[in-house]
């Protein structure tokens, strides 16, 4: 999908948008700071060099990626207020690798049990939409620990979906009113320092505190898996393929 991309989405749905191939270095480099392309200010940052994460130039697809290192890398922003939804739609999407170290890993999070996404010790990825119960779950054993994927997941008038390279979860459909409202920052790779840290990479990620439709799910998932080479994994039936 060469002539689409998130920034076409409509006024308000994107709310922060961190990609990797953003990021000026070489390979090896630590990452102090990851700029918000949504254009909305919403910049990660980690001030303590040894917290930082490095970023792997050429890793996917040609394309950079961030690495965590499963420790105590974290990259943060503030309270993003616009994803203090209430109980009112909310949307994700990233391409990231979780390598499997027996530990609870955050990709990451706003408030631990509101939004985030995460993998459980046993390997259950969630997509957090307000809650830690009927939420969008991909069981262990149906996702790779091994190779990137491609996740994305939304709450429409309290129905959440959440999608693994473009076919549903294994749990998916499941109705949540949770709130999503706090004060909590927006962190990336942990919940905070030596907190449920990631081991593993992130290419892409994309918030909205917005009402996120099929046809723009589907854009999303097209335009991540042909920018990182993805495609391959889509089903059949995607129209993005």
């Amino acid at each position: 999908m060469p002539d689409w991309d998130p920034s076409r989405l409509s006024a308000g749905t994107l709310t922060a948008w961190y990609k990797a191939d953003s990021i000026s270095g070489s390979d090896g480099d630590s990452v102090s700071a990851w700029a918000d392309s949504s254009g909305n200010g919403h910049n990660a940052a980690q001030a303590t060099s040894a917290r930082q994460p490095t970023l792997q130039t050429n890793e996917l697809n040609s394309k950079s990626v961030v690495r965590f290192d499963g420790t105590n890398d974290i990259l943060s922003d503030s309270d993003i207020a616009a994803l203090d939804v209430g109980t009112g739609d909310i949307w994700m999407a990233a391409v990231f690798k979780s390598t499997d170290d027996s530990g609870v890993q955050f990709m990451f999070e706003k408030g631990t049990t509101s939004f985030a996404l995460m993998t459980t010790a046993a390997g259950v990825l969630q997509a957090r939409l307000g809650g830690t119960s009927n939420i969008p779950l991909q069981s262990a054993g149906n996702w790779s620990r091994t190779a990137f994927v491609l996740v994305t997941a939304s709450r429409v008038s309290a129905s959440c979906n959440g999608f693994v390279n473009g076919s549903n979860m294994t749990t998916t459909g499941t109705t949540n009113t949770g709130s999503i409202s706090n004060s909590d920052v927006f962190d990336i790779g942990a919940t905070a320092v030596g907190g449920n840290p990631m081991t593993g990479d992130i290419a892409e990620i994309l918030v909205g505190g917005a009402t996120l439709d099929t046809n723009q799910r589907q854009k999303i998932e097209g335009y991540l898996a042909h920018k990182y080479g993805l495609q391959g994994n889509l089903p059949s039936d995607h129209p993005y393929k």
